[in-house]
């Protein structure tokens, strides 16, 4: 990999992650321009919804995209999860829901950043809204991190260039291939090689 290519991968990242927030905080921006002109209900509702949104945004993609931490509490790690998918709902033209099973009390720091990317994968391949099922065993096989997400949905597809990232490192040309192929690199530091089920309602993307 050359230092260009470092820097392509950073600039998609970078581009994925204004284009997530763009949104909520245009939201913000907008409804603070209209407090201006004098206070009502409607317009302080729409502030503190959007200034919410870009919140629960941020927190993940802090988690998601920096430093691996210490030890985190699973149920955090949901929590976080879940705040981030009811953020970016409207985005998604449908309702995103979350099914959650974690047989550990807490997850590594580099797992727990492993689990929050492939998260952001299956968020990206669900355009119409659908279903994120995040499946924990107790104890993590050998050789494998004992993590396995699926998106399910109505259109739901991982696409070719994001799944050439992902099982083959294959170079990003977009940003959502650039988060898959990020976290393709995050597997690969902690010695783990995913793997891709596909489904006729989506996929499932194990570890």
């Amino acid at each position: 990999m050359t230092h260009d290519d470092d820097i392509l991968h950073a600039e998609l990242l970078c581009a994925r992650l204004c284009h997530d927030m763009a949104g909520a905080v245009g939201a913000a921006a907008a409804g603070a321009e209209l407090l201006e002109d004098g206070f009502d209900a409607e317009t302080v509702q729409l502030v503190a919804a959007s200034a919410a949104s870009a919140v629960a945004r941020l927190k993940f993609f802090r988690a998601a995209l920096g430093p691996a931490g210490s030890d985190q509490p699973a149920d955090a790690v949901q929590d976080l999860t879940a705040a981030y998918l009811r953020a970016t709902e409207a985005g998604a033209a449908g309702r995103l829901s979350l099914r959650w099973s974690c047989g550990r009390p807490r997850l590594a720091g580099d797992v727990a950043r492993l689990v929050l990317n492939l998260i952001l994968v299956a968020r990206d391949s669900l355009p119409h809204g659908g279903e994120i099922v995040v499946e924990v065993t107790p104890v993590a096989p050998p050789g494998a991190a004992g993590l396995a997400v699926a998106f399910l949905g109505k259109g739901a597809r991982l696409g070719d260039e994001s799944e050439a990232a992902l099982l083959a490192g294959a170079d990003p040309a977009g940003p959502r291939a650039a988060q898959a192929w990020f976290t393709r690199r995050l597997a690969e530091k902690i010695g783990v090689t995913l793997r891709f089920e596909s489904r006729d309602d989506g996929g499932r993307i194990v570890a």
